[in-house]
């Protein structure tokens, strides 16, 4: 198994549980009556929360500054769905169960779940980072097997990252570090499918903090009620063996966005119109032809 730039806690991890697949490894008691706590406060959290008014925190400062504007505005978002909400436990059930694996291979855990509080500007933003350990925080995350294998798994992460950011993984991990004025060195993500582990470093500069300043000064203008709502993104063009078929679907950032309806009262979600494929992929569309109608009805007409 190949892994970019594994460093030496990642190593540690790997190995000790290398070792528990042949059977040479074992996790003591104490921490296995911490993973119980962990996992039951974990899935407790899933059902007690209550709704609480909309509060710019670490987790979403860097977010799209459209989607923070409709959250301050109380705009109603998507109903979540159950798998939604098996995601988010089965989330945080796994960060509670890597950190006992981290412990269980040696690896010192100087905190978890520390709570901070970062003044911008006059306003104070609070969040809770997932792990601090010797060299400093860092953040936890589940992801897809595509997010695993091309932005955490690899040399460049950071950047990799960075150049398709809508969660706001930059500002929110640099945010923790300066909240607790402590250095921020990326990210441990777990494959969601496959188990994999890797240790993804952040780059953290005077020009990334500036630049995540910036981002927490324009989200708090955003939603602080003086400006009026401004959609950050347009549609696109839908393209087909490169070329332009006249429809237009959403983008990335609008399509995992729980507000899409509120800007986009048309949207159409359905299987991609010129796909040739028998289970075509499914596809946000803001606009159809009317030649692409004529076809799919012709189609559902021909397949009837």
């Amino acid at each position: 198994q190949l892994y970019a730039s594994m460093n030496v806690k990642q190593s540690r991890l790997l190995s000790f549980l290398s070792k528990a697949a042949r059977g040479e490894a074992s996790v003591p008691p104490h921490i296995l009556d911490s993973f119980s706590e962990a996992a039951r406060n974990a899935l407790e959290k899933h059902f007690t929360e209550e709704n609480k008014e909309f509060t710019l925190r670490m987790s979403n400062i860097g977010k799209p500054l459209c989607q923070l504007q409709m959250q301050a505005n109380g705009v109603e978002g998507e109903p979540r769905t159950y798998d939604f909400k098996m995601r988010m436990i089965m989330g945080d059930l796994i960060e509670a169960l890597l950190i006992s694996l981290m412990e269980a291979s040696g690896i010192e855990i100087k905190s978890k779940h520390g709570k901070v509080s970062y003044n911008v500007d006059g306003t104070v933003i609070n969040g809770e980072y997932d792990i601090e350990l010797e060299d400093g925080i860092w953040d936890i995350k589940t992801a897809s097997p595509f997010a695993f294998e091309h932005k955490f798994n690899v040399d460049n992460a950071h950047e990799k990252i960075k150049a398709n950011d809508s969660f706001g993984y930059i500002a929110q991990g640099l945010g923790y570090g300066m909240a607790a004025d402590k250095p921020f060195k990326g990210w441990i993500a777990v494959n969601k499918s496959t188990g994999e582990i890797v240790f993804a470093d952040a780059v953290e500069s005077s020009q990334e903090k500036d630049e995540v300043n910036a981002k927490i000064s324009k989200s708090i203008v955003a939603t602080n009620g003086s400006q009026p709502f401004k959609r950050q993104f347009s549609d696109a063009p839908e393209v087909f063996y490169k070329k332009e078929t006249g429809n237009r679907t959403l983008g990335v950032e609008c399509s995992y966005c729980d507000f899409k309806h509120s800007c986009w009262p048309n949207l159409e979600f359905r299987r991609q119109l010129p796909s040739k494929g028998k289970n075509p992929k499914f596809v946000w569309y803001t606009h159809i032809t009317d030649e692409w109608r004529e076809r799919d009805a012709d189609n559902s007409i021909s397949g009837s």
